[in-house]
């Protein structure tokens, strides 16, 4: 269920947004999942069962170049001033053009007085330096934290809060 790529080029300029992801999304959810190989640092969720589930604890929004479904982000405030980042996707052909950062961005600006932010990540994700360049820093790794045999790493990015 790819989206067409015409209007791609001429709006790239405006850069990503962000579009509240519903179940009736769900097959574009799956469809850009499988766009992305699996390998040791990242297994693709590729059940409606499984996007049922991280929905029902996550946002989960689909990330768009104009009308093209290029990713997704996934997250959630897990407390007053603690949010989880579930997991951001983009579509291979699409990677490397700053679509990952930009949603990440956004996330933190809407979360901008949260003094926490998590994600988990396979130390062999290239990802890992995007990561490391908005600020967050790796606070402990766990050998096979999902069951899967493969190690991850627990990065958080902490701010100070403003004294109110």
């Amino acid at each position: 269920m790819l989206f067409p790529m015409e209007s791609f080029e001429s709006r790239e300029s405006s850069g990503p947004s962000l579009h509240s992801a519903s179940l009736e999304d769900i097959d574009v959810l799956i469809d850009i999942e499988q766009s992305v190989p699996k390998t040791d640092t990242y297994s693709p969720m590729l059940t409606e069962r499984g996007w049922q589930r991280e929905m029902a604890e996550y946002t989960v929004e689909i990330i768009k170049m104009g009308d093209v479904a290029v990713g997704s982000i996934a997250y959630a405030e897990k407390e007053p001033g603690h949010v989880y980042i579930s997991g951001v996707i983009v579509r291979p052909e699409y990677q490397g053009r700053g679509i990952a950062t930009n949603a990440i961005r956004q996330v933190l600006d809407r979360y901008s007085g949260a003094s926490r932010i998590d994600l988990v990540t396979h130390p062999d994700n290239p990802a890992l330096k995007l990561y490391e360049s908005l600020g967050f820093k790796v606070e402990e790794r766990k050998e096979n934290y999902f069951g899967d045999g493969q190690p991850r790493l627990m990065l958080a990015l902490t701010r100070e809060q403003a004294d109110s």
